[in-house]
């Protein structure tokens, strides 16, 4: 998982996380680890607001467990962590959060296998979502996602594939309602695998996002007087349809390509939006032109949902049109010591039915910048610091903002 990409608030936890998952690797006679973490970090602006300052010191204490192991043709795959966050300046912020993800791969005699996967996360909000009302409270933010797919071979190069997959989003913070919703998605198609280092797909994707109904504050005018009241919302629901074209290219034992073109369309099936008809995608380049060298590449094109998938810093707007960047290196200044950088951009703007942007100017734009130095003094026990920067420019001025963090952990894990 690329710094860029992570909130703020909650970067020590995800970060500690992410090492132990990588740690995890190395554990090729145990297939099972435990372990802590312990994170200080310093948050210029929590609220990701322009106004008054609210900067604060976070300290984050981390459980951690995983597991690798493989029984028959099956294997069981998972990391965990558990983690109480403390605030010094905003105890009303301090929380318990966690992050699960895990599978099984699993496969038959014959020509039948598939993955099962399972992600779950309960962490404090990045508050960046588009057009939300301006707060200064806690609120967390749970995400729980359940992926499956099947696989058939068939007697030539070629397969079938088969997918679904359900997503939901919720917030503790009322302000926060109209962006909580529920998605479904489906699909079929077939791949080809012309040789090891080539593989084509092709395949029909349904989704459907619900947003649930809500009650949002508007002020009216009651007896001649200006008043706050509770003004009901109805529930959104978009229905779409795509056509996807997937591959994979090795192209040498130090280059991958990995991509996605996508033609298709988003309907408004209830409430209120924009229909959507377009081309989406994405496409990612994996480079290690050195042994101490690794370079990743991505840049995607996508609308509503879809978008906050790939960049956590970008509203999860319906309506948005998002085209986004992203770099990482890592590179080993020596046996023990591994510097890492990124950089993100991402440019939003609404859209109207033919997927083009709307005359009228809006937009967000979002940048991100991350630095680390880790040090891995021996299998289970690393040490590092870190260094954030992200920043938007939008028409909605409580919509900007500039935040950076930095701080420093250590890991201990045991095999």
């Amino acid at each position: 998982m690329s710094f860029a990409k992570v909130p703020l608030t909650r970067l020590a936890a995800l970060m500690v996380g992410g090492f132990a998952g990588s740690t995890a690797v190395l554990a090729d006679s145990n297939p099972y680890y435990v372990g802590g973490s312990l994170a200080l970090n310093h948050v210029s602006n929590i609220y990701r607001t322009a106004g008054a300052p609210n900067d604060d010191n976070v300290a984050t204490a981390s459980l951690l467990a995983g597991i690798n192991q493989s029984f028959g043709r099956q294997r069981l795959f998972g990391d965990a962590s558990i983690n109480t966050n403390r605030y010094s300046k905003n105890s009303d912020l301090n929380y318990l959060g966690y992050s699960v993800k895990g599978g099984l791969d699993w496969s038959t005699i014959e020509r039948l296998s598939g993955t099962i996967s399972v992600n779950s996360s309960r962490n404090l909000s990045t508050y960046t979502e588009r057009g939300a009302t301006p707060i200064r409270k806690q609120n967390i933010e749970n995400n729980n996602q359940l992926d499956g797919v099947a696989r058939i071979g068939l007697v030539t190069r070629f397969s079938l594939e088969v997918g679904a997959g359900y997503r939901t989003r919720s917030y503790s913070a009322a302000e926060y309602d109209a962006y909580e919703f529920t998605q479904h998605r489906y699909s079929l198609g077939l791949v080809y695998q012309a040789n090891p280092d080539l593989r084509l797909g092709l395949a029909g994707r349904l989704t459907n996002d619900r947003y649930p109904a809500y009650a949002r504050e508007g002020l009216v005018l009651l007896n001649g007087k200006p008043t706050i009241v509770s003004i009901p919302v109805e529930a959104h629901e978009f229905e779409r349809k795509d056509l996807d074209f997937t591959g994979r290219w090795v192209l040498s034992g130090a280059s991958s390509l990995d991509g996605r073109v996508s033609t298709g369309r988003s309907k408004v099936k209830a409430g209120s939006g924009y229909d959507f008809s377009g081309v989406t995608g994405a496409l990612s380049w994996n480079w290690q032109p050195t042994a101490k060298l690794n370079l990743s590449t991505s840049i995607s094109r996508d609308t509503g949902l879809e978008t906050s998938f790939i960049n956590t810093n970008t509203s999860a707007d319906r309506d948005r049109l998002t085209n986004a960047l992203q770099v990482n290196a890592s590179y080993e200044l020596t046996g023990k010591l591994f510097l890492s950088a990124g950089v993100a951009f991402s440019k939003s703007d609404i859209t109207n039915s033919s997927g083009q942007s709307q005359a009228v100017d809006e937009f967000d734009r979002d940048k991100s910048f991350n630095l680390g130095l880790r040090w891995q003094y021996s299998r289970g026990i690393t040490a590092g610091c870190q260094y954030n920067k992200s920043s938007r420019d939008s028409d909605r001025l409580f919509n900007v903002y500039d935040a950076n963090s930095y701080g420093c952990y250590g890991q201990i894990i045991l095999y």
